[in-house]
């Protein structure tokens, strides 16, 4: 990785791992666990979480996905890890009061809300959907925005709205999850289709059989000789993204026009000119 931001997020995630690990094979191995280890474990798991979120808004923030959704997504994700641990260390920092504040515990939860919704959307980003596609990613992130408003309204009001506002943040959860699932599916497969509708050669050759000498056209793949059953193995391979498989095939620009990559000179090179 080459921003300094995300090796930080990133070591940040593996350290907290490592300790939560240690500790607890060591608090295993003492047989006690007690509120000080408790609290470490506790905090050592919020640093993992908060890292991993705030490295998918760090991604969206420097490739400028949706901006500013990642500097927000970072930026709530931070403040609630900060006010986690506040909270959990309390006692130690002589802020006992914390404990019975209510509206500090509806700040830290909108903050998780926040945290959580704002680099999710980030992540729905980077999937490169086909235009028929579109429809669904949409209704994704309308879902995840009601979803978060109806969950901090749920926090502020102390779940005022009762059983029926519970049914509707379910109905919501279930329609995130399933947009978000099929997420990387509807990327795979627009990227299929997009190489497809871009084909630049026809998967037949012309060629003549080297034993009876038939002109013949012959099919991509495993074909015969339409005279004498000579088996063949014929091959195609483009000059294509090796990220996500463009044809590069008469391409005047630098970069891929499906997913943005930069393409090595000699491959440019080596692409003929209309």
């Amino acid at each position: 990785m080459k921003s300094q931001t995300q090796r930080t997020l990133l070591f940040s995630f593996l350290a907290s791992i490592a300790a939560c690990g240690v500790l607890g094979v060591y608090c295993l191995l003492q047989g006690n666990l007690g509120p000080i280890e408790g609290r470490i474990l506790g905090s050592t798991a919020l640093v993992g979480a908060t890292s991993i979120i705030g490295l998918v808004g760090v991604m969206a923030w420097e490739q400028r996905r949706w901006h500013p959704l990642g500097m927000l997504g970072v930026f709530f994700a931070a403040a609630a890890l900060l006010l986690s641990l506040t909270l959990i260390w309390s006692r130690d920092l002589g802020l006992v009061s914390l404990e019975r504040n209510e509206e500090f515990w509806k700040v830290i939860g909108i903050s998780w809300v926040l945290g959580v919704a704002l680099p999710h959307v980030c992540l729905l980003s980077f999937a490169r959907l086909h235009a028929g596609y579109l429809w669904i990613r949409r209704a994704t992130i309308m879902a995840i925005g009601l979803l978060a408003a109806l969950v901090s309204f749920a926090i502020i009001t102390e779940g005022y709205g009762g059983d029926g506002l519970i049914r509707l943040i379910g109905i919501l959860s279930i329609a995130d999850v399933c947009g978000t699932i099929a997420m990387p599916i509807l990327h795979r497969v627009s990227s299929i289709r997009t190489r497809e509708a871009v084909r630049t050669s026809e998967l037949q050759l012309t060629l003549t059989c080297p034993r009876c000498e038939t002109a013949q056209k012959l099919a991509v793949g495993r074909s015969a000789c339409i005279k004498c059953a000579l088996r063949f193995v014929i091959e195609i391979e483009e000059n294509l993204c090796g990220k996500c498989g463009y044809p590069l095939y008469r391409l005047e620009s630098a970069i891929c026009p499906e997913c943005g990559t930069p393409i090595l000179q000699d491959q440019v090179s080596a692409i003929p000119s209309a």
